[in-house]
């Protein structure tokens, strides 16, 4: 499994786990674990996430934040 599709599918986890502690609930209809989301779903968290590692690589390479 890529980095970027590890970080997507943790980050799903963990905010399904931490929503109630922020007072927020997923509707039932779309809580589904990592396996369960739809295809195309996942595949944009998972370019997210792409993105993102990519901008965080580049600001520790470059000294930026």
């Amino acid at each position: 499994m890529r980095e970027a599709e590890r970080l997507a599918q943790r980050f799903h986890e963990v905010y399904e786990e931490l929503a109630p502690t922020y007072g927020y609930e997923t509707r039932e209809a779309s809580r589904k674990p990592w396996a369960q989301v739809p295809e195309k779903n996942r595949r944009l968290m998972i370019a997210v996430c792409e993105v993102l590692l990519a901008e965080l690589a580049t600001a520790q390479v470059g000294g930026g934040q």
